[in-house]
């Protein structure tokens, strides 16, 4: 498999610094999400060997993570063009900016955490946190849907 590194986030959204308190745990989240994004902004086209990652790197203060698209053959053998073409069409076009999706997601991770949080500190009854926040992920959305109407039918 070949990959392409695509970063943490889109390119023009900020993203946790590696040495910050709680890294790796904030990486992953915003890799979790910005992979799903592009899972939906650049479906795997049937027939094509291809599919979006998230890798860990090595670096001198801490290993950092990035979404990456792996390409091609697992054997190495592999003669079609499409799996590159794609791989390369989704590097030119990644997007600059999280979708509605995302943001929403985002917010939800955050808010989940400050639950917890208060159920830890406050010794809340598990009845008391909402239980949209019971599961360990954001709901199923739909895909056209803008930011405030996500907010409007899945309130956080």
């Amino acid at each position: 498999m070949n990959y392409i590194e695509l970063g943490p986030v889109p390119a023009e959204e900020s993203c946790a610094q590696v040495g910050a308190p709680d890294y790796e745990r904030d990486a992953r989240r915003e890799c979790g999400v910005y992979k799903r994004m592009l899972e939906r902004m650049f479906p795997v086209p049937e027939g094509v060997e291809a599919r979006f990652t998230v890798r860990k790197y090595p670096h001198d203060f801490g290993s950092y993570f990035e979404v990456c698209v792996a390409y091609g053959s697992r054997d190495g053998h592999g003669i079609s063009a499409a799996p590159s073409d794609y791989a390369f069409r989704v590097e030119s076009e990644s997007p600059l900016h999280w979708d509605a999706i995302a943001q929403y997601e985002l917010a939800w991770y955050e808010r989940r955490e400050a639950y917890a949080n208060a159920v830890s500190e406050q010794r809340l009854a598990p009845g008391e946190v909402p239980a949209h926040y019971a599961s360990a992920s954001p709901p199923s959305l739909p895909h056209e849907a803008k930011f405030h109407e996500l907010l409007a039918a899945y309130p956080l």
